[in-house]
């Protein structure tokens, strides 16, 4: 009886082990099961990073072709039929891809390519594929502030092996041409931009260099958006020698805590749909944004023009071009047929030629053989003067005819101003600019050009002037204006021929104003001036104001007037500056086309 119960209970034992072996066996093989799948999942998450990292190298790719293909002379906004021979990733891009290819055929599961669907195309205003050979179209809703906005569309669709089939990561990218007018700026520099002002200086207005920015005095007031391409540093340029780095007036500036200073790193905003890469030497048309206040070589079979549409002298109404004869100066007024040609205007003319000859030939318009002393210079300087007030008010009945054909743009030159800025100095004087026509006036020089008093101010001399509330006299509405020359001098109400370090007295000039500079550096650890002197000055302006609405843009370093910048007697003493970025910019711009171009990388996203 015992022994059969010991056989029972052995037996009982023997099912429980095989049961909880049976068990641990399932739990493992669970537990084996599970680590596998993590895993195989962990694999698959690997080799999806690995794709989407392939697929955004193919992205970057695709911008550099689109950017290179946008920056092309005549290839601006290009259709997505022009995007399509756009250049492919290759295997020497991604070495650790075995058999690597890529296409821009539509994605298809059953296709062995690594990439797929690697292309570029034009966007409609909402978002939506162009048909082929469509021009692309503002995006609806980001243009604001005279800018406009172009958004293109940009795919890689990347198919790696994992475990058990293919991952697929498909990536897409909007690319964005942004072109802006630099008006809507307060100020713009292509080159390092240096603020180091003495009293308190506000700034209400964007800022931006595509270079490095330089602030070290604590008197720098930024009210808005600031930006910098390279580095900012509070501090001075190491080759400026004239400051001292111990003054306790040294320091941060201010600004407001949104928008802030920060760095653009993707929006260099390059003038002239060109990258600066292409700009050649050899090429007499094509050395620099300085061109665009030059005119052409001819021919321009041999010296092909890049920046043909862009250069002033196309651009304007009417050329007036000094040559000097000696002792004297003779004027030739010419129209621009606008390939980098001119016809010559005459008392003979017909139609709009003979209205834009009488125009401009009218008694005291242009006044040509005078000079003065320009001490930054340290010579003399032979001048031609351009009387507004004879354009608009006592001789200006052309003006106010109806179907004038003139488009407010003058441009300005005189061949016979030395190279290099040694030797014969040449410049243009603009006065008498109290009163200007209904949209505006642009004056542009390859020479230096100086503006003499109140200038779009609507009296002349305004009773007001001084007074920072009101930049021009009432009944009178600013009109857009510009001034672009290889340097800009502000010359005050007092001005005298005579006495070239004479004592100012109180001016205001609205408009915008596109100069050279002399840079920090240049000579004997020299100082730029900085953007606060970005306007040159003459006079003894102690205790007298300069009131300014513009917006100042440094695109080139002068070529002609490169004196250096230096303070004091006898050059000039600073006026009170009462400065002030004009917002009407933002709703118009003067006459002429002036635009800069930002390429940059939009909304990213992963299409399931």
């Amino acid at each position: 009886m015992k022994q059969r119960i010991r056989t029972k209970e052995a037996g009982t034992a023997i099912v429980l082990v095989i049961s909880i072996l049976a068990t641990l066996m399932v739990i493992v093989g669970i537990a084996a099961e599970y680590t596998m799948s993590i895993s195989r999942n962990v694999q698959r998450s690997t080799t999806l990073e690995n794709a989407v990292a392939v697929a955004d190298g193919c992205l970057e790719n695709n911008f550099a072709y689109w950017r290179l293909l946008c920056r092309t002379p005549g290839q601006n906004l290009p259709t997505t039929n022009q995007l399509a021979n756009l250049t492919l990733p290759t295997q020497a891009q991604f070495p650790n891809i075995p058999n690597f290819t890529a296409t821009q055929a539509n994605y298809d599961p059953t296709n062995a390519s690594t990439v797929q669907q690697c292309r570029v195309v034009a966007l409609d205003p909402e978002e939506k594929p162009m048909a082929p050979d469509a021009i692309p179209i503002a995006a609806v809703g980001q243009s604001q502030n005279g800018d406009t906005t172009y958004n293109y569309l940009a795919t890689a669709y990347v198919t790696l092996p994992a475990i058990r089939g293919s991952v697929v990561a498909k990536v897409q990218r909007i690319f964005q041409e942004q072109q802006i007018s630099p008006w809507n700026y307060a100020i713009f520099y292509n080159d390092p931009l240096e603020i180091h002002p003495g009293p308190d200086f506000y700034i209400n207005g964007w800022v931006h260099t595509n270079s490095d920015l330089f602030t070290n005095h604590k008197s720098l007031h930024f009210m808005d958006k600031t930006t910098f391409a390279g580095q900012w540093s509070i501090g001075f340029m190491p080759v400026d020698g004239s400051h001292n780095p111990n003054d306790p007036a040294n320091g941060p500036p201010t600004w407001p805590m949104n928008p802030e200073i920060r760095p653009d790193y993707d929006s260099t905003h390059q003038p002239v749909n060109l990258d600066p890469l292409t700009f050649d030497p050899t090429n007499p048309n094509n050395t620099g944004y300085h061109e665009l206040i030059e005119p052409p070589v001819l021919p321009l079979g041999t010296y092909p023009d890049p920046l043909n549409s862009a250069r002033y002298f196309n651009q304007a109404g009417v050329i007036i071009k000094v040559t000097d004869n000696g002792s004297a100066d003779t004027v030739t007024l010419m129209r621009p047929n606008g390939d980098g040609s001119a016809t010559t205007l005459t008392s003979g003319s017909t139609g709009d030629d003979k209205f834009l000859y009488d125009m401009f030939s009218a008694s005291g318009v242009l006044t040509t053989n005078q000079s003065f002393q320009d001490n930054r210079e340290q010579s003399s300087v032979r001048v031609t003067t351009l009387d507004v007030s004879k354009l608009t008010k006592n001789g200006g009945t052309q003006w106010k005819k109806t179907g004038n054909p003139f488009n407010g743009i003058v441009y300005l030159y005189d061949p016979s101003a030395a190279g290099n800025g040694i030797g014969a100095k040449r410049g243009f004087r603009v006065k008498n600019g109290a009163f200007i026509p209904t949209n505006g006036l642009t004056v542009a020089s390859a020479n230096p050009v100086y503006i003499q008093g109140d200038f779009n101010t609507g009296t002349n001399p305004p009773s007001n002037s001084g007074d920072p509330t009101k930049p021009q006299g009432a009944g009178y509405t600013r009109q857009p204006c510009s001034v672009l020359a290889d340097a800009v001098n502000i010359l005050s109400n007092s001005w005298n021929d005579s006495t070239p370090f004479g004592t100012a007295s109180n001016t205001t000039v609205n408009t915008a104003i596109l100069s050279g500079i002399v840079p920090s550096g240049t000579s004997n650890n020299n100082y730029s001036g900085g953007a606060e002197n970005f306007p040159r000055f003459l006079e003894n302006w102690d205790n007298k104001s300069l009131t300014y609405y513009g917006s100042m843009v440094e695109l080139y370093k002068s070529q002609q007037a490169i004196g250096l910048w230096k303070y004091g007697s006898p050059i000039y003493n600073a006026p009170l500056r009462k400065w002030y970025f004009d917002t009407n910019f933002r709703l118009k711009s003067p006459p002429g086309t002036l635009m800069t171009f930002t390429y940059s990388k939009g909304r990213w996203s992963l299409v399931p």
